[in-house]
């Protein structure tokens, strides 16, 4: 007997986009809209004045979330992609060498390999153990024998949900005098991080995904090991307009140009909902909806999982094929039948799915807050009649 279509989408690319966003990320977005509309340090009239505040107020949350020594150290970009280009491009000099892990998504691999075809630096690759989780040792060994500037880690791998051990890489980077970045789009907002207290040097994220605001929002946490990082845009800072150069202090020294104000005072709204909720309340719901998956698929003929069995140091990203039919055909099949929206490809991070030996990619589900255990069992159904009659 095959299960009822429902008539309302069921969302499961949280990996991508959270949706829906919390009632008070839409509510700050329109509010700042309709009601405020000025630039933050573009004058000195009420409006502007409270765009600032609306500003600081999101650095505030962010800095009660991530565990930052001051809100001041964290500045806003577009998304987690150019905060990491800000942080590879604005701190490696000729000469240098990083370690970074297969896992990685196509906004570290990249900057890293166009680094190295220009003959600046030299990158080693940490390899993935057979279920897809970090081999620590080779990783450290490599970053032993080396002589690195920097490492480099996703928080969380966007395509298996495995969480990196940041907080013991970070330890080993400050013992062995060595930058830690991490690459938090997917961590940020899903489990618990403490950047001083894990020895995190920069910390880029994204508004979008797990921290509930929108598109066009995110940022970067630069420690003091890194205070000599390179700006990666020059212009206007709203003030010291008389300077010929940009003004040497932070956040200022790296947020040149106008700020997606209304993005950012959403994205505070976002950070405040998960600070009221609680960001392990939030992780243990996820944790649940995954082992409801893991239970159900690996059950059922022909589906293929991939990355660890079990949900200890995961979130709830799933990857999994089913025999004899592409990713994308699945994934296309879930939507038309079923209206289950998911992603299927490489997700920008094909050198994992190489090791994965899956060329052409995997179909990914990734659970957010708002999902509840039905979403998860209705598309483990949807799963076994695909892959009974297809």
């Amino acid at each position: 007997m095959s299960i009822k279509p429902r008539d309302k989408m069921l969302y499961l690319d949280n990996g991508a986009t959270s949706y829906p966003k919390p009632d008070v990320v839409i509510e700050k977005c329109a509010n700042y809209i309709r009601d405020v509309g000025a630039s933050p340090s573009r004058g000195g009239y009420e409006t502007a004045i409270e765009a600032g505040r609306q500003v600081f107020e999101t650095r505030n949350n962010l800095s009660k979330l991530l565990g930052a020594a001051s809100p001041d150290k964290i500045i806003f970009t577009k998304n987690a992609t150019e905060a990491l280009n800000l942080a590879i491009f604005g701190m490696l000099s000729d000469g240098d060498k990083v370690v970074t892990t297969r896992m990685e998504h196509n906004a570290v691999i990249r900057p890293l390999l166009e680094l190295e075809r220009q003959g600046k630096i030299k990158v080693f690759w940490a390899k993935l153990k057979s279920d897809g989780r970090l081999d620590i040792e080779h990783f450290f060994e490599l970053a032993l024998k080396n002589d690195v500037k920097m490492v480099i880690t996703t928080g969380m791998a966007n395509v298996t949900g495995v969480i990196v051990p940041f907080w013991e890489i970070g330890k080993f980077c400050r013992e062995h005098n060595i930058l830690y970045l991490v690459d938090a789009a997917q961590l940020a907002g899903s489990y618990r991080v403490n950047i001083e207290e894990d020895f995190i040097d920069l910390f880029a994220f994204t508004g979008h995904k797990a921290l509930y605001g929108v598109p066009g929002t995110g940022g970067l946490y630069i420690g003091e090991r890194a205070k000599k990082l390179r700006p990666l845009i020059w212009g206007g800072t709203g003030g010291y307009s008389d300077l010929p150069d940009l003004p040497d202090i932070v956040p200022d020294k790296y947020e040149a140009g106008t700020p997606n104000t209304p993005g950012i005072a959403a994205l505070g709204a976002g950070v405040k909902y998960i600070l009221e909720r609680g960001i392990d309340n939030i992780h243990l719901h996820k944790e649940k909806l995954l082992q409801t998956v893991i239970d159900g698929l690996q059950n059922i003929p022909r589906v293929k999982l991939f990355g660890p069995t079990d949900s200890t140091d995961r979130s709830s990203t799933i990857p999994f094929n089913i025999d004899g039919m592409k990713p994308k055909k699945v994934a296309q099949l879930l939507w038309n039948r079923y209206k289950i929206a998911v992603r299927a490809g490489l997700h920008c991070a094909p050198l994992i799915h190489q090791d994965l030996g899956v060329p052409d990619g995997t179909v990914r589900f990734s659970f957010g807050a708002f999902n509840t255990i039905e979403d998860a069992q209705y598309a483990v159904e949807a799963v076994r009649e695909i892959s009974v009659s297809a």
